[in-house]
């Protein structure tokens, strides 16, 4: 059989490596795929070879796509890209090149990970770990390295198997103006609350005065005047440190102060308040709750949140229903919940009630006030516990609040 030898100058013949077959069938098989990779390059059909950083053997090509649609990527305002299972870049457009300031030939093939912010790399690579769920959208927030940019969105979706060796598709949204001008926008009712309130509370202080005599006795009309500026004046107070209460949780400066509490006690303390307003709508409240239940909870703050909660029961619950609250124990959670025999709440409106300044109509809206603000707090304080809030109702029916707080 015919050998086939490779010799350098310099080399002695004993220590020339003998090729055997296979190798040299392997061999001709890697020269016949670089020829028709560039063969590919010449013709336009491959835009560039990657090679794998964590894999320098694993070459991948990238083909071309359609004109139109290269165009329309490189015209995005996003950053838009595509990345192997290992998050590999294989494809990225040039908006991120100006997002990272770093050239195109210094991101194609790096892994994407490298790109974001340390404390954000952990988040990242779970979101980009394979889910087996083609076309469907996980995204989360963080920030970039580069002092330009701090603040993006990425949204990842996996590709349907058989894309090459594309697994998923990366878009990489510039969200840094948008934190600032909600930033800025919580500064400012911050701002302007406090402002309002000052005024306002004096405008209290005079009108209560005139009506304990500080300037001597009142004729009955003129009482009556001054009662309702009074309590339009409360009103307005009460609007104002409902935003400010709310500019302050957005801002992320409200801080917890927990402390263990049993739960049935809790309860009833809340209860005493709503007494009077349910006897005279007649309404039933039922409260089954183990005396042995503790939570670990911020006690004002929670108390607003199922206060809200037990109200919106009453107000939308015609007089003479029954309203109930439980709560059970699993291994991880306290679960509360509060239920009413009310109007109800269509399904399509069930994820705006948690909207702030959100009121959504129903057969009792007209003869409720309120400032659409209520279950907003509720649910950032039951977040803000490392709980979770969830909703069911039907229309006409009644509606259960499920709150779950962790052990």
């Amino acid at each position: 059989m015919k050998k086939q030898v490779t010799t350098q100058p310099g080399i002695r013949a004993d220590a020339v490596h003998v090729l055997g077959e296979a190798e040299t069938d392997e061999l001709r098989m890697r020269l016949q795929e670089a020829e028709d990779t560039i063969e590919a390059i010449r013709r336009g059909s491959v835009d560039a070879l990657v090679v794998s950083e964590r894999d320098k053997h694993q070459i991948y090509t990238l083909t071309s796509a359609d004109r139109s649609y290269r165009v329309l990527i490189e015209s995005m305002n996003q950053a838009a890209m595509t990345i192997a299972e290992d998050g590999t870049i294989l494809y990225s457009n040039s908006q991120f090149s100006r997002m990272v300031d770093k050239p195109l030939e210094n991101i194609i093939g790096a892994c994407l990970i490298a790109f974001v912010d340390d404390k954000d790399q952990p988040a990242l690579t779970a979101l980009i770990k394979p889910m087996g769920i083609n076309l469907v959208t996980r995204e989360m927030e963080c920030s970039l390295p580069v002092e330009a940019l701090t603040s993006v969105l990425i949204s990842a979706t996996e590709l349907p198997s058989g894309e090459a060796n594309a697994y998923m598709s990366i878009i990489i949204t510039d969200i840094t103006e948008l934190k600032r001008g909600d930033k800025a926008k919580d500064e400012f009712i911050s701002l302007a609350s406090h402002q309002l309130r000052t005024p306002a509370t004096g405008v209290k202080q005079y009108l209560g005065m005139l009506l304990e005599g500080y300037a001597g006795d009142l004729e009955e009309s003129q009482k009556a005047f001054i009662s309702t500026a009074y309590n339009s004046n409360e009103k307005q107070l009460g609007i104002i440190n409902s935003i400010l209460r709310t500019a302050q949780i957005d801002s992320g400066v409200y801080k917890l102060k927990k402390s263990p509490q049993n739960l049935a006690a809790l309860i009833d303390m809340l209860l005493v308040d709503f007494q009077p307003v349910m006897l005279m709508r007649e309404q039933i409240l039922i409260a089954t709750i183990d005396e042995s239940i503790e939570v670990e909870v911020d006690l004002a703050e929670i108390s607003v949140a199922l206060a809200n909660v037990i109200e919106n029961a009453s107000k939308y619950s015609p007089n003479g229903k029954q309203i109930s609250i439980s709560a059970r124990q699993t291994t991880k959670s306290i679960i509360i919940t509060i239920s009413d025999q009310g109007v109800g709440i269509e399904e399509a409106n069930i994820s705006k009630i948690f909207e702030k300044f959100t009121r959504v109509d129903n057969s009792m809206s007209d003869t409720v006030n309120g400032s659409g603000l209520g279950l907003y707090w509720v649910k950032r304080i039951i977040v803000m516990h490392g709980g979770k809030i969830t909703v069911k109702s039907t229309l006409g029916t009644g509606t259960d609040f499920i709150i779950s707080l962790p052990r």
